[in-house]
């Protein structure tokens, strides 16, 4: 039901003031609304509540024998209609969107419409000053503008043979911003969605706004433009590793000044592009840590008050990676609360696993690696890996494990083969295990290996494709 849905929106911080909006005469005001919803406000203030709630909140309120269901259906329509128009008028008058400048766009428009001349005109050019006033403004504010120099260009007062202003001018370079940046930034999530949807988008007239917005002279004066046309170049370049250096380091000097709803978006775009390089073994793990922290300073690191199992291990571990292990433990204990609980202490337990093996403390690592973490999917294959990783290195620096080693190899083929997995990925562990079991078995056969041997190792990992760890099997072959 549309009415719950409507109610379950406000905030109770709000339900005084739509207490007083159901007062107002200049509504169609009925004290059949204020008298329900404050009944509703009492009975069930988190609005939880189904059609047979209602029902006996509207007999409460009317007396048990006055309900029907046309009574109770016009009550709950014509309620509905006055929380939607509260909602609007909330929006309207809200002064913490003040840079939104709703109020003002509409002002202007009225007084526009209704021919008031000096003050319209006086109202318009305080609102276009105000918002030039801005170093980078939303992109929505490019479309405010030329939909009021247009106003100001069509309004019977203003003459239309001389250029000083140039409102039709004006009103056209905004509509081209606005556009260009609406397709960049689009365009751009289009792209990403291609990689992840494995789907192709038509994306027309692409090229030449990509040709429009390369002007270098229109960058500098547009720092959003230059971002997003930068970021769209990186996409339909393939994310290398230098054009995700530069684009990272022009947001991140941009960042305070961009508009809060693109820094989010932006960030997003950039640290899904540093995990794909990462993913391929680009040495980009600072950078991608800069993203996250970055993230966190702002307040965009949750979702909707929430961190998924997935980014908070991945976020510790790239921590780790940097040798940042200070920060990954405080991360672990300032993040854990907003897991989902059931999946929380399997998620800490293998994030603080990773932190303690990076440290060296194999013994600690493996003691964190539960059953419970098994059980969770993705992370089966993530904690069996580390395990791996443990055991082996508990052979190569200690002499210790060699037979358990290979038994937990042979197990993590098996289970890797049986799993459901990409071609790619399955080759990628696959050629890791293979290439794992080759350096144990050279350990365990030279026992000292010569720097010749090394160099041959090496050329032979370089050729294998796919393969997850890379980095890791390199250092392991120099620590031979």
């Amino acid at each position: 039901m549309k009415l719950l849905i409507l109610l379950e929106s406000l905030q109770p911080e709000e339900h005084k003031e739509f207490e007083k909006f159901l007062l107002s005469p200049f509504f169609k005001a009925s004290r059949q609304y204020l008298k329900f919803f404050k009944c509703l406000c009492i009975r069930h203030p988190s609005f939880e509540l189904k059609k047979a709630d209602l029902e006996a909140v509207y007999k409460r309120c009317f007396g048990p024998n006055s309900l029907t269901d046309t009574k109770l259906q016009n009550l709950a329509y014509g309620l509905s209609k006055q929380i939607e128009r509260f909602l609007v008028v909330r929006m309207l008058l809200d002064t913490a969107g003040k840079e939104h400048d709703l109020y003002d766009q509409l002002l202007v428009k009225s007084l526009g419409l209704r021919n008031q001349g000096g003050y319209f005109r006086k109202a318009a050019q305080q609102l276009m000053v105000e918002t030039q006033a801005r170093r980078i403004p939303e992109i929505d504010h490019h479309l405010a503008q030329s939909q009021l120099h247009h106003q100001v260009y069509f309004n019977p007062d203003t003459p239309k043979y001389v250029e000083d202003p140039p409102h039709l001018q004006l009103a056209v370079e905004h509509l081209d911003l606005y556009y260009c940046l609406t397709k960049l930034r689009d365009a751009a999530e289009m792209k990403a969605r291609e990689r992840m949807l494995k789907v192709k988008y038509k994306l027309p007239l692409l090229d030449a706004v990509l040709i429009h917005t390369s002007d270098p002279a229109l960058q500098k004066k547009n720092p959003l433009l230059a971002i997003y046309h930068h970021l769209v170049n990186l996409y339909l370049e393939g994310i290398q590793e230098a054009g995700f250096r530069a684009l990272r380091t022009d947001f991140t000097e941009k960042f305070l000044e961009l508009p809060r709803s693109d820094q989010q978006l932006l960030l997003h775009h950039l640290i899904n592009s540093g995990i794909s390089l990462v993913n391929r073994d680009c040495g980009v793990e600072a950078e991608l840590l800069a993203l996250y922290k970055l993230a966190i300073q702002a307040e965009m690191l949750l979702d909707g008050n929430r961190i998924t199992y997935s980014s908070f291990v991945n976020i510790a571990n790239l921590a780790n990676l940097c040798k940042e292990f200070e920060w990954s433990a405080a991360f672990i204990v300032q993040f854990s609360p907003y897991l989902e609980e059931g999946k929380r202490q399997p998620t800490v337990e293998l994030a603080t696993a990773g932190l303690f093996y990076m440290q060296g403390m194999l013994d600690k690592a493996q003691i964190c690696l539960k059953p419970e973490i098994f059980q969770i999917s993705n992370f089966d294959i993530l904690g069996r890996a580390l395990l791996i990783k443990i055991v082996f290195d508990r052979y190569l620096f200690y002499g210790k494990d060699y037979e358990f080693l290979g038994i937990q190899l042979t197990a993590f083929d098996r289970f890797i083969q049986a799993k459901s997995l990409t071609t790619e990925k399955k080759e990628a562990h696959l050629n890791w295990i293979r290439f794992m079991r080759k350096l144990a078995t050279v350990k365990f056969e030279k026992v000292a290996v010569l720097e010749s041997q090394k160099v041959a190792l090496h050329k032979k990992l370089q050729k294998l494709q796919p393969l997850v760890s890379k980095k890791w099997l390199e250092e392991r072959i120099n620590s031979l």
